[in-house]
């Protein structure tokens, strides 16, 4: 698999800290597109007016499978990404951010599920988690959904984070809403998010700085575990996507034994929060067989309501 393009450098963030609010976000309105209509003159010999025909631009759907993409982070650090384009374009793309256990292929099995373009194959390991895709529930999205995963910085390896850079990963993370609002057949007003642990701050966060910034619009974060743990506070961001003149939409997931995440997510209006009752599953952990409500269904039911699609 190849590079699709040149990571193109955007805006640059300026040092984020907990106590830093967000400036006023941007006006998230879809933009009006004119068609234009063709001006012909009378012809010199005919009396006729000759109205040529049209050809539309065709629109290229790029395959199924993911495509590699190499992009940089605002220090200059070099990331990887996957790209599951959608069936459609330009479409929305989910970006999906990795916890500090594991790399971009935790959401391996999930990218091809919500891609939904027949690449999922439903098979069970003894664990009956988010890897083991025969128990998730039907994909009932009504769209077509582009997917974006990357590596947070020293994080590429199956065993996880080797270090632990909150600030550099806050930059990772919004590098990686910047590289996708400019993929190839994305729909850079139609950006959301979502992650565990780690990613899960990151993408709350990114969501809301993505906004700041005339690159494109993120209209939603779902959060599976977070904490305050990407050098912002949770809150902060999520109030400044909620303060929008059109509000975007901030899930938060947690179990009552995990205090960090009960901390940031707990008697928080505003937001859709969901606890697990008495349970200290963390992050991706949260997704199982035997979980109700069943996540995967949440994360659909946020999908469309931060669209605007109807199951």
């Amino acid at each position: 698999m190849g590079v699709l393009f040149p990571f193109l450098s955007g805006c640059k963030p300026a040092e984020t800290h907990p106590s830093e609010s967000f400036p006023e976000p941007l006006n998230t309105e879809e933009l009006a597109i004119v068609e234009a209509t063709p001006s012909v003159l009378p012809s010199a010999t005919y009396t006729s007016t000759v109205v040529p025909s049209i050809t539309p631009t065709p629109v290229i759907v790029l395959a199924p499978e993911p495509i590699q993409i190499s992009f940089e982070a605002e220090d200059g650090e070099e990331l990887e990404g996957l790209y599951y384009p959608a069936s459609e374009n330009p479409a929305p793309v989910i970006v999906l951010m990795n916890w500090s256990r594991g790399n971009q292929g935790e959401w391996e099995e999930i990218a091809y599920w919500l891609q939904g373009r027949g690449l999922l194959v439903r098979e069970l390991n003894s664990r009956q988690t988010w890897k083991s895709s025969n128990w998730y529930p039907e994909r009932t999205l009504d769209m077509p959904l582009g997917v974006f995963t990357f590596n947070f910085r020293s994080c590429e390896g199956g065993d996880g984070c080797q270090t632990y850079q909150p600030a550099e990963w806050l930059l990772d993370a919004r590098a990686a809403l910047e590289t996708a609002a400019q993929l190839q057949g994305a729909n850079p007003r139609q950006i959301i998010t979502a992650g565990a642990s780690i990613g899960a701050d990151g993408a709350v966060d990114s969501c809301a700085w993505l906004n700041t910034t005339d690159i494109g619009t993120c209209l939603g974060g779902f959060a599976l575990s977070p904490s305050s743990s990407l050098t912002v506070d949770f809150r902060a961001a999520a109030d400044s996507l909620l303060a929008q003149e059109n509000p975007a939409l901030v899930y938060c997931l947690y179990g009552l034994h995990d205090d960090a995440s009960l901390e940031t997510c707990g008697d928080y209006p505003g937001i859709r929060s969901i606890d697990f009752g008495y349970v200290a599953d963390h992050g991706l952990e949260l997704i199982r067989v035997d979980r109700k409500p069943d996540p995967l269904n949440i994360l659909q039911e946020f999908i469309l309501g931060a669209l605007g699609g109807a199951q």
